[in-house]
């Protein structure tokens, strides 16, 4: 099987088998850990930081519930974290949770098990994991110190947030909490990470909440969940334009299909039902909270009628013209799952062993008790084909007005001030970037506050580097420049520079266009950013390989050696020097992502083809594949079908959405049609980059280019409640 890119990670994560035991509160010293096979596993695989957490666990000898507290966090520990986190880091985050617990009004009210799932925790999502509670410990409690009740604590907490950071999209992977403040804005999820993070900082028990998908719009959203008193209320994130349990959202979450909360390690749930438990997180199905709730039974079958147990139920929506999946279940042994769901309509799909099935459910209150139970009846050559109503809107008798915002009354000069005083800040360092290097100000002003690090490194690189260090910066991402430093960046331009002589001088040549965008290019996909390059140009290069097939059967040798290992929705994905140290991975594309990094240290163009599930690297001519777990294929662009089917002419498809004869704007993708395949386990799955075409505007008709291949053209037209049509048909074979 070629290694294809995971779109669907949290959701396939929720199938994953329970690892841990659940939390003891008992502290004797002679009691056995709970967490101790955890433990084990998680040294097993954490590579050389193998002594590093050995040593944090045994620093806490004299204390029973630190002791407890430490052998917690490693135990839960993603990949990512293990291999990466050091002992100090560790114990900042352990010994500032226990300060913060010490220290403020409400820190001894809060129960061991929210301390330890809710306030310990280092991390919130999928950021990369840095230290900042120390920072945020000493900035914040002089600002709720004086606060009467938790609860005036909490919106203290937000408003801080709100005077570091603003709201805007930014890019796929998550910025951690520092590099939000420096740049002064983030998406949704990122002011969850800040916010979030400040609220633990002061011991008060906060996650993160989110609607993985719309169902009435396209995209998702995610806020924060807190706890106040023992009691989870929710807030928008760094936004103090509304208080406890008010959002913007307030309304519209009442048509959530799903919403998730999440905890670090095996949590208990009184209120809540949970969905699903993966290494190192439980889900929480928090539906209930915010809308109508309603559960239902799936029973699965073969074609014949019997029972399939162990097998993957999935859950979508419409979205971004697709169906995206929210949840995942597995049938138990008696072919049965059982799950809560919102108001409106889920398409229920399972697929195995070249069987699939497909069915809608709807549930409309108002008009119905509860959403029906589901037979699903697994059957060959099933074609997922049709046209259908997906219905949501109901007559809600809450009708939850938007509440007026605190910035548009009397604390709008209040407000803006905050925002102003925020926003000054990188205006400052975008004039210093103008003055100092005025053609290059605009690259180096996306670095944010962090715009001195860029600064030094121009002002420091040798003047025969200069050119790919204004290369570099000019090509890399704001969320990059946000925490490099500028030791980092001449690195990359010295190394880089001296990796493409070295390959000239085996005969490997190519164009500055190229050696810019993939060799001197540190950032191969969505990964978080990490320094490989030094260690990498020194294991990957020339002067010990002196044939490119050398380089790529070292690479192969140690592809051959990395294991698989479990990871949960929570934590980033393990960086390339990660891979190479612990010789593992927990998704299939980081070890493409290694292989790009290495061959790009070692002077040799190299890209990821992320869609495809191989990597390319350029032999001076052309691009040819290199597939990391098919040592003995590569340059052989028909190692595979799918290769066969990207390396040959694609096919062309034309179509026309009739709906639009008569509007006045254009169909768009991802908006009115997608083009979607079908994974293995059923689930639709847009087709982004591997896909040209154009629209004849005259008659609004498309040409479509794409690999040959089965692929569904899902269009989508809403009507005036939002509701889509939703029409898929099989195109290309």
């Amino acid at each position: 099987m070629l290694l294809n890119k995971s779109y669907l990670r949290i959701i396939i994560s929720i199938l994953l088998s329970l690892l841990l035991c659940s939390c003891s509160t008992k502290k004797h010293a002679a009691q056995p850990s709970p967490y101790f096979n955890s433990i084990q596993n998680i040294l097993d695989t954490s590579g050389n930081n193998r002594s590093g957490l050995e040593t944090f666990i045994s620093r806490y000898t004299d204390s029973p519930e630190k002791r407890q507290a430490a052998q917690f966090l490693i135990a839960n520990l993603p990949p990512s974290d293990r291999a990466g986190l050091s002992t100090e880091e560790l114990a900042e985050n352990l010994d500032y949770a226990f300060l913060a617990r010490e220290s403020t009004p409400w820190g001894m009210n809060v129960a061991w098990s929210d301390f330890l799932h809710y306030v310990l925790p280092h991390r919130v999502s999928q950021e990369k994991a840095v230290s900042w509670r120390k920072e945020f410990y000493t900035e914040i409690l002089p600002l709720v110190a004086s606060c009467k009740s938790m609860k005036e604590a909490v919106l203290t907490v937000n408003r801080w947030c709100f005077s570091k950071t603003g709201f805007k999209s930014t890019q796929r992977w998550d910025q951690n909490p520092l590099m939000t403040i420096n740049r002064g804005w983030g998406r949704c999820e990122e002011a969850v990470i800040l916010t979030v993070s400040a609220l633990r900082s002061v011991g008060i028990p906060a996650r993160q909440a989110m609607v993985p998908a719309w169902q009435h719009s396209d995209d998702n959203h995610t806020w924060t969940e807190v706890q106040v008193d023992g009691k989870w209320h929710y807030i928008e994130s760094a936004n103090p334009d509304y208080g406890l349990d008010h959002a913007w959202f307030s309304g519209s979450v009442r048509k959530a299909p799903l919403v998730i909360s999440y905890a670090y390690g095996d949590a208990k749930s009184a209120d809540f039902p949970i969905l699903g438990k993966a290494f190192g997180c439980t889900l929480i199905n928090t539906t209930a909270r915010y809308a109508p709730a309603s559960k239902t039974e799936i029973q699965l079958t073969d074609s014949s009628g019997t029972p399939v147990p162990d097998a993957g139920v999935f859950f979508s929506v419409l979205n971004y013209a697709t169906f995206r999946p929210v949840a995942g279940k597995t049938t138990d042994s008696e072919g049965k799952a059982v799950i809560t769901l919102g108001p409106g309509s889920i398409l229920i799909s399972a697929a195995q062993n070249k069987t699939s099935a497909y069915i809608g459910s709807i549930w409309i209150p108002g008009e119905q008790a509860q959403r029906p139970p589901v037979m699903l009846r697994l059957q060959k050559d099933n074609k997922p084909e049709g046209t259908v109503n997906f219905r949501f809107a109901y007559k809600d008798a809450l009708n939850i007005p938007t509440p007026p915002k605190n910035s548009e009354g009397a604390k709008k000069v209040k407000f803006d001030s905050i925002k102003n005083a925020r926003l000054q800040k990188l205006t400052g360092m975008k004039k210093t970037a103008g003055k100092y290097a005025p053609q290059h100000a605009s690259a180096i002003a996306k670095a944010g506050l962090n715009t001195p690090q860029i600064l030094k490194a121009i002002n420091t690189c040798p003047v025969a580097h200069r050119k790919s260090l204004l290369d570099l910066i000019s090509i890399m991402p704001p969320a990059d420049l946000l925490t490099t430093k500028a030791e980092v960046l001449i690195s990359h331009a010295l190394l880089s520079d001296q990796a493409r002589k070295q390959a000239e001088s085996v005969g490997l040549r190519y164009s500055d266009d190229i050696f810019i965008q993939y060799v001197l290019n540190p950032r191969v996909m969505y990964e978080q950013p990490s320094n490989w390059r030094p260690l990498f140009h020194k294991k990957f290069n020339f002067n010990k390989s002196q044939k490119m097939q050398r380089l790529l059967r070292q690479l192969g040798n140690i592809n051959a050696g990395i294991s698989i290992i479990r990871r949960g929705p929570l934590g980033d994905s393990l960086s390339p020097e990660e891979v190479l140290h612990t010789r593992t991975s927990s998704l299939a594309s980081e070890i493409c992502i290694f292989n790009t990094a290495a061959l790009r240290s070692a002077g040799v163009p190299a890209r990821y083809l992320d869609e495809q599930g191989w990597v390319e690297f350029h032999d001076g001519d052309s691009w040819q594949p290199f597939y990391p777990q098919f040592l003995d294929k590569v340059g052989n662009k028909n190692a595979v079908k799918e290769s066969t089917a990207y390396y040959s002419q694609w096919q062309s498809i034309s179509f026309k959405l009739p709906h639009f004869d008569k509007k006045k704007r254009a169909p768009q993708y991802f908006k009115d049609f997608t083009i979607s395949g079908l994974t293995g386990d059923g689930i639709f799955q847009p087709i982004e980059k591997t896909v040209e075409g154009r629209m004849d505007i005259k008659n609004k008709s498309w040409k479509i280019s794409i690999p040959r291949g089965e692929y569904y053209l899902i269009t989508v037209q809403r009507n005036a409640h939002s509701e889509p049509t939703i029409s898929v048909h099989e195109i290309g074979k």
